[in-house]
């Protein structure tokens, strides 16, 4: 770094010694304030100096146009001589002139450089400065006729009259000596001030860097881990507190070093038993920790077993429901089927006898071909129903994915989970829009359904006689789909709701709830179908359940 720069310097003064700031910033503010001291002290007495000059000029020049009335009355310059010389022997008068009105001069005595010459004002009626040039001044003074004495007898008092000027040079040499003098006496006084007060700084700075040097280092020598050491409380009583209190601070950490030393002997005397202590206690934690993986093996095999009852469960409704579909088409095939076979036969027994006529055997072959017909309809209405309730049957127990609809697979778990409302004072309405597809796992979704349709079946609907259950499909985004359920019933309380999902929580136990029925809920949605589920409750007013799904179930999940 450069020695000369000013930040070399800075950063020397910023490491330097608390004594060194301290000398250096006060001398600084010392010579300051002395220097712009002695230089206000040394302008205010030029001031002065210069307006006694001034005046002294303003006299002399007054003084000498009263001496030269008579030598401009006579034009005479022997008149105004004897003044004249008087005055040029003033100190650092340059030069005099006695000068007409008009201007032109009489007498002239001295020399000056070039200064500019105008005319002397009129109307004056005493000395005056006229100009002023950073080395003299130039003063006039108009020479007036001494007014006569006042005559009763006359009525007007005659006026002075203007005789000419007398123009005075004064030089500022005296000037310049008086405020180079004021200069010198004012900074040397301020020099003197200023090294006495360094003085005396310097010798404060000493008083104070002294004790704090050797608390500083009596401080560096404990903070390399020395004990036993005390600070001298001297110098200044702030300072001499500061000892007394390292003094304190030591003696404390003596005592607590004394104190951790007999409390690591005690912790050495139990170390020798903590070791076997600390045996005994991990075979203790190993067996208990055997007992708990075993327990955990079996809580997982009982819930895959209780999770494998809800779906078969789920299978039994569905078949429930096909058992109850079917009843309507097939007994309608069979009675057809009866009822054709009764005609057929009292055909064959006409026949036998020999009576039948040709309109009884038109309207018998009329009736079987009717009743045909009704056992094909009806037969073809119970194969459409097996498909439809194969194809549910397939997506409940596997996980196969495929793009189908919203709408169909919600209809599809609906129309199965009809006989559960049966004979029951509540309702399923839908809002479903149509059309909206997916490529994800219709066989989790309907399990999905099909437990919110239970739950709403067994809790909140409990204890009510009416109850409307609202299942509703949107497009959200879009890429997203929402299914909506919604009842009217008892809805649940805040502590209920927020524990809905957890496994084997459940307000229904011993009364036939596992309480794994809502947690299956959430896994299949967050997890196979990369949904999000939302519960809303209130009770006595509902409750409301929201599914969000993407359009497209996420690739990395097994199906």
């Amino acid at each position: 770094m450069n020695r000369l720069s000013l930040s070399y310097w800075l950063a020397r003064l910023r490491h330097a010694t608390f004594r060194r700031q301290l000398i250096i910033a006060v001398a600084i503010g010392v010579f300051s304030v002395g220097s712009v001291t002695a230089l206000l002290s040394t302008w205010q007495g030029s001031l002065q100096v210069r307006e006694t000059l001034v005046q002294q000029g303003l006299s002399l020049a007054n003084s000498v146009a009263q001496q030269s009335q008579l030598a401009l009355l006579t034009e005479s310059a022997d008149n105004a001589r004897e003044p004249i010389e008087r005055a040029m022997s003033f100190t650092d008068i340059l030069q005099v002139e006695l000068l007409y009105t008009d201007g032109r001069s009489l007498i002239t005595r001295g020399t000056v450089a070039e200064m500019r010459a105008g005319k002397p004002q009129t109307g004056m009626s005493g000395s005056y400065l006229e100009t002023e040039t950073s080395e003299a001044w130039r003063f006039v003074a108009p020479v007036y006729t001494k007014p006569a004495a006042a005559s009763p007898f006359e009525a007007n008092i005659a006026t002075p009259e203007l005789l000419g000027y007398v123009r005075v040079t004064q030089g500022k040499a005296a000037l310049s000596k008086l405020v180079s003098r004021l200069a010198v006496i004012n900074f040397g006084v301020g020099l003197v001030l200023s090294c006495i007060l360094l003085g005396l700084l310097r010798l404060l700075a000493h008083r104070l860097s002294q004790p704090l040097g050797a608390l500083s280092t009596v401080m560096a020598q404990a903070g390399k881990g020395q004990m036993g050491l005390r600070a001298v409380p001297d110098g200044p009583s702030d300072i001499a507190s500061m000892a007394q209190v390292f003094n304190s601070m030591m003696q404390s950490l003596e005592q607590r070093e004394q104190e951790l030393q007999e409390t690591n002997a005690e912790l050495a005397n139990h170390a020798a038993t903590l070791e076997e202590k600390v045996a005994q206690r991990t075979a203790s934690l190993s067996s208990s920790n055997a007992e708990l993986q075993q327990a955990l093996r079996t809580l997982r095999e009982a819930k895959r077993q209780l999770i494998e009852s809800d779906k078969l469960a789920s299978l039994g409704r569905l078949v429930a429901g096909v058992a109850h579909e079917l009843n309507t088409p097939l007994g309608n095939a069979l009675m057809a089927a009866s009822t054709t076979e009764d005609i057929l036969q009292k055909i064959v027994d006409a026949m036998a006898s020999g009576g039948l006529r040709k309109s009884e055997f038109e309207r018998v072959i009329a009736q079987s071909i009717e009743g045909s017909a009704m056992v094909t309809q009806n037969v073809q209405r119970a194969a459409e129903i097996i498909r439809g309730f194969k194809q549910l049957a397939v997506d409940q127990t596997t996980e196969m994915r495929r793009v189908f609809e919203v709408d169909n697979v919600i209809s599809e778990i609906l129309f199965a989970s009809q006989p559960m409302f049966k004979h029951k004072p509540y309702q399923i309405e839908t809002k479903l829009t149509p059309g909206l597809k997916i490529d994800s796992y219709p066989g989790p979704l309907g399990q999905v359904i099909s437990n919110l349709i239970q739950n709403a079946l067994v809790h909140g609907f409990a204890g009510r006689d009416h109850g409307c259950l609202t299942i509703e499909s949107r497009s959200h985004h879009p890429d997203y789909v929402q299914i909506i359920c919604s009842d009217d019933g008892v809805g649940m309380s805040e502590a209920v709701r927020l524990r809905i999902f957890e496994a084997f929580f459940t307000t229904k136990f011993g009364q036939g709830g596992s309480g794994l029925g809502m947690q299956i809920v959430y896994n299949l949605v967050t997890g196979l179908l990369g949904g999000e589920i939302n519960v809303e409750s209130v009770l006595d007013k509902g409750t409301r359940i929201t599914i969000t799904l993407p359009c497209a179930a996420p690739q990395n999940i097994a199906s």
